[in-house]
């Protein structure tokens, strides 16, 4: 596949939700939320957030209430904890006491609180699931985190239409990238732009394991002919596009290409190799990333 393709299937909901509305008010509702997701730290309130975004508080309260399914304060309150998340799973380095300030928690014990009370879980044992948990487990808890719609999270609402193709691919070459982790938040924050083009590459047999027994290797692509490390069997692979922007969406592509695969008949080879492939990052409007899954297939 080539990343000169149509645009990649759109997993953001607020992408979605906001879609409808005229260009003047979405433009308000878009600089909503890059507060809320840029300026986590400074702790801003939502009423603050309007302010800042020449929205009325009662009018901010209303219409993003009806559009989003959820108020603006629980709204906030949702994507903290996703960074949190992410933070604890991801960063080992960072205190509780850090994670907490980096996302606009008044204190760890207020992290806790809210841990406790919307996923019953504790910052400890999260940071545990990131060497015991299975990547089926860590999805559980995302899920938790997810955007409501009227009977399941938008995100499993748009991941239901998700275009997915079985395609061929050739013996690939590809060429080691040294990397101390395979977090794609990691990697983008180190190599920005450069990101594009890089591979993840995973043993079908290691994707039960946990997540510290996982092994990924990240690498790019060459021709034929120049230095490379490895090769990637030729063969049939069940592949999906997506534009995505957070852990929760990226969870649930995951989950819906592989039981998409499972329902179309196609048996996973264990002999091959998962392959996730960053395609684009966008650095202006929204920062997500544009990214190709494949699951090497009996046909």
């Amino acid at each position: 596949m080539s990343a000169d393709k149509d645009p990649a299937f759109n997993l953001v909901p607020e992408i979605a939700l906001l879609a409808p509305l005229p260009e003047h008010m979405r433009k308000r509702f878009e600089q909503a939320l890059l507060l809320m997701h840029e300026k986590l730290e400074e702790g801003l309130s939502w009423q603050k957030i309007a302010q800042k975004s020449a929205i009325s508080s009662f009018h901010f309260h209303r219409q993003f209430s009806k559009l989003f399914n959820e108020t603006p304060g629980r709204y906030l309150s949702r994507i903290r904890l996703q960074y949190a998340v992410y933070y604890l799973l991801y960063h080992e380095t960072l205190s509780i006491t850090d994670i907490a300030q980096l996302c606009g928690f008044a204190s760890s014990q207020a992290l806790a609180k809210a841990l406790k009370r919307e996923l019953g879980t504790t910052a400890k044992a999260i940071r545990l699931m990131a060497q015991q948990a299975t990547p089926q487990q860590t999805k559980v808890l995302m899920d938790k985190l997810a955007h409501p719609g009227d009977s399941e999270s938008l995100e499993k609402q748009l991941a239901e239409a998700l275009p997915c193709t079985l395609e061929y691919f050739e013996t690939r070459y590809i060429k080691t990238v040294l990397s101390d982790t395979s977090d794609w938040d990691q990697i983008l924050d180190h190599y920005g732009e450069q990101s594009v083009g890089l591979l993840g590459i995973t043993k079908t047999t290691e994707l039960e394991k946990s997540w510290s027994a996982i092994e990924t290797q990240i690498a790019k692509s060459v021709e034929p002919g120049e230095s490379h490390d490895a090769l990637i069997k030729s063969g049939h692979y069940f592949c999906c596009r997506a534009y995505l922007l957070s852990d929760v969406a990226y969870s649930q592509v995951l989950h819906t290409l592989f039981e998409k695969a499972e329902l179309a008949g196609y048996k996973i080879d264990p002999e091959g190799h998962f392959i996730e492939w960053i395609e684009g990052v966008d650095l202006e409007q929204y920062g997500g990333i544009t990214m190709q899954f494949q699951i090497p297939v009996i046909t």
